[in-house]
């Protein structure tokens, strides 16, 4: 029986491949977004640590008042940040899951094409049996007759 070959073999790890690469970026990208949104946690946690100290009048008071400043620029910065991030976060989303379905999608071609290689030759394997049953039998029916006569 000869083996099972996908025509489009080829173009499935192609289509592998290519989900592989987007499942990387995803990852990338989620990465991306946790490093930003841990950078945001550290600005707020900044915040109000001179929140507490700028409360008072002396040097320590204004620096802590001056760094606060500081610190929501830098929290506004890390926000718009964070927007971008989200952005590529949501299109490395949708490009992933594009890529996916395609792979799906040729993998249930795969896996159909496969499945019809099977019918034909378990098809055409039952075919032979049925001959060589049938030529057994002529072969017995002869070997009788023969014996009878």
């Amino acid at each position: 029986m000869r083996r099972f070959r996908f025509r489009l073999a080829p173009l499935l790890r192609l289509r592998t491949q290519f989900e592989r690469s987007s499942k990387r970026e995803l990852a990338a990208a989620m990465a991306a977004v946790a490093a930003v949104e841990q950078r945001l946690r550290a600005a707020a946690q900044g915040l109000a640590d001179c929140a507490a100290q700028a409360g008072g009048t002396g040097p320590v008071a204004q620096l802590a008042r001056a760094l606060e400043t500081g610190l929501r620029r830098h929290q506004w910065r890390l926000g718009a940040e964070l927007q971008r991030a989200q952005q590529k976060l949501d299109a490395a989303r949708a490009d992933y899951l594009q890529k996916a379905r395609e792979l799906k999608q040729m993998q249930n071609l795969r896996d159909a094409a496969h499945a019809e290689w099977q019918r034909t030759a378990q098809h055409a394997e039952q075919a032979e049996l049925d001959e060589l049953a049938r030529l057994g039998r002529a072969a017995l029916a002869r070997a009788a007759h023969g014996a009878e006569a």
